[in-house]
């Protein structure tokens, strides 16, 4: 255009290879917004932005923002993002309330991508006034503007630019990894974690009573392969209380514990030190991974699904995992102030669990968008063969102990309760509409059918009350 204005139009498979496996949980609206994020990565280093805006309506800036907040790039990029209106906001307009899990995870995006990005912009102060009566949180440099104007990229160059990523030490970080009966996989597991990039670890390596012959012996052989790690052996108590075992036993000011059946990138523990440690309010951070089965080898490069967990909102964790898998980076002193994992023996979920934990007394989780290890898939894993209602339950149970929830989450909770209710209601109307055509379709069909169903309406508990006395 005349004014220097160019248009680009977004690849949607300009992302890795890897993003395009399908996500645990189906089709995923966050997935939308990782794919701006991945085309806006390429084209930064093309034309080396100073400033992103997005609009917060969509959430599309969601994975960008948390990406950056992560550091995992856009350094020395202003993202900001404007606020016109919000999904509920539409919602609130339309008198509907949210009917789906999809539009939970659409509240979460816009409202993260607005409250953490590096500029925040309302179109009025009406519309700011509505976002703070649901629970979100403005900063107090937000800018105010009416619609779009030249002036707006003057507004944004006059703020400095200030760089994520400081000059950081390399805390010492245990990583704590529970093994029983997985001889056959523990020495690539353990192999993958001596090929760290981050130098400051201490791997601690516990053997829950394994009663396996050949998966002890490869517990005694590890301890010769790698005599830097420290091998501890106690009697069988469960994953809950090994992972506990590795906790109190850890040195380190972070605390990560990995399946011995799952496999590290060499750059797992580097990228989830620099994400927490830019990240001070946040008491852990999670990551995506990659699943893969158990008969196919890893470097065939064959996922059978990915997680991509969005963080929140928390309400959302009582119907399913929005926080990822165990394998996650943990302040230390905050999970052991939680108590750690639950140690039920009977059920599965405790990672889940820990994580609503941490929350429920305070503390923040993030995510890191970025799969930072590959997560075996067996059917004999300890959560598929255990009772998927029981393991839920225990995830449920520490939502029962919340004394507070915040303004954002309360108004999440009782909209969605409300919601889900009036939209079974409605399902339900239909399905009993559905049934009458097609009893009303098939008596058109049938001689006499309808005047005898007419009859038997109108007469059916005289009938009845014959054949009891006949009984």
């Amino acid at each position: 255009m005349s004014d220097g204005t160019t248009f680009s139009t977004l690849d949607p498979n300009a992302g890795p290879g890897t993003q395009r496996v399908r996500n645990v949980h189906g089709p995923d609206h966050a997935d939308r917004s990782d794919e701006v994020r991945y085309v806006l990565e390429r084209l930064s280093q093309q034309r080396n932005f100073d400033l992103i805006l997005f609009p917060a309506d969509g959430g599309l800036g969601f994975r960008t923002v948390q990406a950056k907040r992560a550091g995992l790039g856009f350094e020395g990029v202003l993202l900001a993002v404007r606020l016109d209106r919000c999904s509920e906001w539409h919602r609130d307009q339309e008198h509907r309330w949210p009917s789906g899990l999809s539009e939970l995870e659409i509240d979460f995006a816009e409202r993260y991508a607005f409250e953490r990005a590096d500029i925040q912009v309302a179109s009025s102060t009406e519309i700011l006034d509505y976002i703070r009566g649901i629970g979100w949180t403005p900063s107090s440099n937000v800018i105010v503007e009416t619609p779009y104007e030249g002036a707006t990229a003057c507004l944004y160059r006059n703020l400095p630019l200030t760089p994520l990523v400081s000059e950081k030490c390399r805390p010492l970080v245990t990583v704590g990894v529970p093994h029983y009966n997985l001889g056959r996989y523990l020495p690539e597991a353990l192999a993958s974690l001596a090929g760290q990039t981050y130098p400051n670890l201490e791997i601690l390596v516990i053997d829950d009573g394994s009663n396996d012959p050949a998966s002890s012996a490869a517990f005694e052989r590890m301890q010769c392969v790698y005599p830097q790690f420290r091998f501890l052996r106690q009697q069988n108590a469960g994953i809950g209380a090994t992972r506990n075992r590795g906790l109190k036993e850890a040195s380190g000011e972070f605390f990560i514990p990995m399946d011995a059946d799952n496999v590290a990138r060499p750059d797992m523990v580097e990228r989830f030190v620099n994400g927490i440690q830019v990240n001070p309010d946040l008491s852990a951070m999670t990551c995506y991974y990659l699943a893969f089965g158990e008969k196919v080898p890893l470097a065939r490069e064959e996922y059978l699904y990915a997680c991509r967990p969005t963080g929140g909102p928390h309400t959302l964790a009582s119907i399913r995992n929005v926080y990822g898998d165990a394998n996650a980076i943990f302040r230390t002193a905050a999970l052991r102030a939680v108590g750690g994992y639950e140690i039920d023996r009977d059920t599965s979920f405790e990672d889940w669990e820990a994580f609503v934990k941490l929350v429920n007394a305070g503390h923040a989780v993030g995510v890191i968008p970025a799969a930072l290890f590959y997560y075996r898939h067996r059917e004999a894993g300890f959560s598929r063969v255990t009772d998927d209602y029981r393991n839920h339950q225990r995830v449920l149970r520490q939502f029962l102990r919340i004394d507070h929830l915040p303004a954002s989450e309360r108004a999440v909770l009782w909209g969605t309760l409300v919601g889900f209710h009036l939209d079974a209601e409605r399902h339900r109307g239909m399905l009993r509409y559905a049934a009458a055509d097609r009893l009303h379709a098939l008596c058109n069909k049938v001689p006499y059918a309808t005047r005898s169903l007419k009859w038997l309406y109108a007469n059916g508990g005289r009938v009845w009350d014959r054949v009891r006395g006949l009984l």
